[in-house]
């Protein structure tokens, strides 16, 4: 397959004219005649002067669940409290079959009620039914009287309120055994929509990132499984802290490692962050589920294994103890040892600034999500509001790089949707200035970002003999820099993609632009 009569952006060097394909990798790369010449049996494909790039990685996110908000109650946006009500009743109403009603994405920071719902407007508004919608950050929930009975042992346990919300340890027994009220066909079809959703997005390999608190093993397999029936990439990761049964679990599933979702902390908007001094909007310094102690050990053996290990960080108390683990089992293990495990911090929110460089020398990979900072750290925003002036250091992305973090971009879909270009125009329009990646800068996040965080130092360019990974883009009329990337300026519109390739294989296409390649 030769590409030609476009851009081809190959990040560290200027545009091209045409890429050629076989066998699954660039076999071709430089100008129409330099390409021809290289593979002269190859299918031609007129670009008719369409984009070429890599295609992203989403580093982080959890398909089931979105998938299963998806087929649900939709809560992003929602006003006030009578329109999440009401969009249970219509919900409910609409899906006779459905036994239990799941719904994500409701903030009541600006409701006119001030509150979410409690136990007994769900029980009314469900029907009955078991509910349980999730605040948009899905760190909280709120449940009805109905799933609390089909899912007993919540009362009492840390968390717990009885008008229905639920946090720390109360929301994880809540949630991680949600799975035992759908079925496998749903889960399989909740991954397999997502999968779809972000292949349409040039997106060619995801990160999917479980754990006991989020749902079975099983779930790892179900993800896996749609990518290899979409053609997709998915590496999978399982957040358990180390154990002889927790590395038995990860290899039965084909894990990466024991990284991803294994909570140091919870998440600023439901106030379970852990902070080093007291929210700025109510008393309390959040949830610490790991110490240093407990961080030290997984990572220890983590390390002596060499599989992944890492967290969910985002508390600056929270990212401490992550800090403070990894300094300890690189004393006690050798810094070598730790950079050839590849260990991850996911979100890692508010590091502190003297913590970059441990990072970075240890080859330690955040893996962050822009579309946070351009949803919650603008002015009177979600993270002012938590954590005040606390929220002027938050989500350092380009001091990262300056410090030569390793940087990966994701989503944490269904927190924020599924996307490929928005993480580059999100980390492109920070809301801090200081903090603005360049646009290649942000591009190699959202791509050559993900791969290096999976152990992958081959993929996300289009350089002679890179797994072919290409993403092709309808572009609008607006110019391209110099390395062949388009304008992304805060509310533009974002190239259309016009084609997913993945490990040469054709994954989306909705034009049949490549249908005869």
């Amino acid at each position: 397959m030769i590409l030609l009569g476009g851009t081809v952006v190959v990040p560290g060097r200027a545009p091209v004219e045409a890429v050629a394909v076989r066998d699954g990798v660039v076999v071709a790369v430089g100008s129409r005649d330099e390409v021809l010449a290289a593979d002269p049996g190859g299918a031609v494909v007129d670009l008719d002067g369409r984009l070429v790039t890599p295609a992203f990685v989403d580093a982080h996110l959890h398909a089931v669940q979105g998938g299963l908000v998806t087929a649900g109650v939709e809560l992003h946006g929602v006003a006030s409290l009578a329109e999440l009500l009401n969009r249970v009743r219509v919900y409910v109403a609409a899906n006779p079959r459905r036994s239990v009603v799941l719904g994500q994405g409701w903030d009541d920071r600006s409701w006119p009620e001030g509150r979410p719902p409690t136990r007994e407007e769900l029980d009314e508004a469900g029907g009955g039914r078991p509910v349980y919608l999730a605040r948009v950050d899905v760190h909280s929930a709120v449940v009805s009287t109905a799933l609390l009975a089909v899912l007993p042992g919540v009362e009492g346990l840390t968390g717990y309120r009885p008008d229905g919300l639920l946090a720390q340890d109360a929301h994880h027994a809540c949630r991680g055994r949600l799975d035992t009220l759908t079925t496998d066909a749903e889960r399989r079809a909740a991954a397999r929509s997502v999968l779809e959703e972000a292949a349409a997005l040039g997106v060619g390999e995801v990160h999917e990132l479980g754990g006991p608190h989020l749902g079975p093993l099983a779930d790892l397999t179900r993800v896996a499984d749609a990518g290899r029936g979409l053609g997709l990439r998915v590496v999978t990761y399982w957040g358990e802290q180390a154990g002889e049964d927790a590395f038995a679990r990860m290899a039965e599933v084909g894990a990466r490692g024991l990284a991803g979702d294994l909570c140091v902390d919870g998440a600023i908007g439901s106030r379970t962050a852990a902070l080093d001094d007291d929210y700025s909007d109510g008393p309390g310094r959040g949830a610490l589920y790991l110490d240093a102690d407990a961080v030290t050990a997984h990572l220890h053996a983590c390390t002596e294994r060499g599989v992944s290990g890492g967290f969910h960080c985002i508390g600056d108390a929270g990212v401490s103890a992550a800090v403070e683990g990894l300094r300890r089992v690189a004393h006690e293990l050798g810094e070598e040892r730790v950079r050839a495990a590849r260990h991850r911090l996911e979100h890692v929110e508010m590091v502190g600034a003297a913590d970059l460089p441990v990072l970075a020398r240890l080859g330690v990979t955040a893996s962050v999500q822009p579309a946070f900072d351009a949803a919650w750290g603008g002015a009177d925003e979600l993270y002012e509001q938590r954590v005040g002036v606390r929220a002027a250091t938050m989500n350092p992305f380009a001091s990262m790089l300056h410090a030569r973090v390793p940087v990966a971009f994701g989503t944490d879909a269904p927190v924020t949707p599924v996307a490929g270009w928005a993480m580059v125009r999100d980390a492109v329009n920070h809301r801090r200035p200081a903090e603005r990646m360049r646009a290649a800068e942000a591009f190699r996040c959202a791509t050559v970002g993900g791969h290096v965080a999976a152990g992958d130092d081959r993929s996300g360019t289009l350089t002679v003999g890179a797994p072919a990974h290409l993403a092709v883009w309808d572009l609008g009329p607006g110019a391209l820099d110099r390395s062949g990337l388009p304008a992304l300026g805060e509310g533009e519109a974002l190239p259309r993609c016009a084609a997913t390739v993945v490990d040469g294989r054709v994954v989306h296409d909705p034009d049949a632009l490549l249908a005869g390649v």
